[in-house]
């Protein structure tokens, strides 16, 4: 396993170099780092692994980032990429979204090893697949056909309405700044350590002055807004905003503008309480 220091990004050197030490079947990379908010170079590091080690499969995790983040599967020449329902995509959480290349399939069926997970098993989805593009009815198991179909209308809205997916990747990104700016203006400080960076559908913010998560998440929470502490060796010390999917696209409904105040609220109200305490001891 390739490691980084907390909120950086591995880098493409570090890469290559493991690459023409040893021969790799597969490289996993996690697109968006939902713990400290770090999003990795995918386009580049799939580059680098079709010019050392071709036959090498990558293989990305876009549970945070499928939806909001750019990411081209065949272009930039990926392999798998697993994602969930909920987060960019916008549909109700509960589904476990895989999507493989030819290529991937054909390593698959050439593996000499059994798959050692009944319900994960491509051997067994992978006729319900063809079944399913022929218009034939076939059983695996019980689909959540209501998660399905809600998933559908999210794939309908991202691929055929308005605003596209390249104007949804550009809206992103603008409310990502936004977010992050205000951040800084109010004292945070960015858990990514370079800001190129740092994902477009999240923020992992530095909390100022002293304060801790729990000073503030209640806080947002009392007011309607849903955020998380951080997660790892720091997670007392910063909080991470989710801005993606509706919550980011949709302009009419306000969320960012409601996320903006409620935060700027918070952080003035868990500073006075600290004030306070302080005032108030012997």
């Amino acid at each position: 396993m390739l490691q980084a220091p907390y909120g950086s990004h591995v880098g493409l050197e570090q890469i290559e170099t493991a690459l023409r030490t040893k021969k790799y079947k597969a490289i996993t990379v996690t697109h968006v780092d939902t713990s400290t908010g770090v999003l990795s170079d995918v386009k580049g590091i799939a580059a680098t692994v079709r010019r050392v080690s071709p036959n090498t499969l990558v293989i990305v995790d876009g549970v945070c980032s499928v939806g909001s983040e750019e990411l081209r599967m065949d272009a930039w020449g990926l392999d798998v990429i697993t994602a969930a329902s909920q987060k960019g995509l916008g549909a109700p959480p509960g589904l476990s979204i895989v999507v493989a290349s030819p290529r991937a399939l054909e390593v698959f069926k050439a593996r000499k090893l059994p798959v050692t997970s009944y319900f994960a098993s491509w051997t067994k989805w992978m006729p319900i697949m063809r079944a399913y593009d022929s218009k034939i009815a076939a059983y695996f198991g019980t689909p959540p056909v209501n998660l399905i179909r809600a998933y559908h209308a999210s794939l309908t809205q991202l691929t055929k309405g308005s605003p596209s997916l390249d104007e949804r990747y550009r809206i992103h990104k603008q409310v990502s700044r936004r977010i992050k700016a205000l951040g800084e203006q109010l004292g945070f400080s960015q858990v990514p350590k370079d800001p190129a960076y740092a994902a477009n559908g999240m923020t992992a913010l530095y909390l100022p002055d002293g304060l801790l998560a729990s000073d503030v998440v209640p806080r947002m929470a009392s007011k309607g807004i849903t955020i998380a502490a951080g997660l790892g060796e720091a997670k007392d010390k910063y909080i991470r905003i989710g801005h993606m999917g509706t919550s980011a696209v949709d302009t009419e409904r306000g969320d960012i503008d409601t996320i903006a105040a409620s935060l700027q609220t918070s952080l003035n109200e868990a500073k006075d309480a600290k004030k306070a305490v302080v005032e108030e001891s012997p």
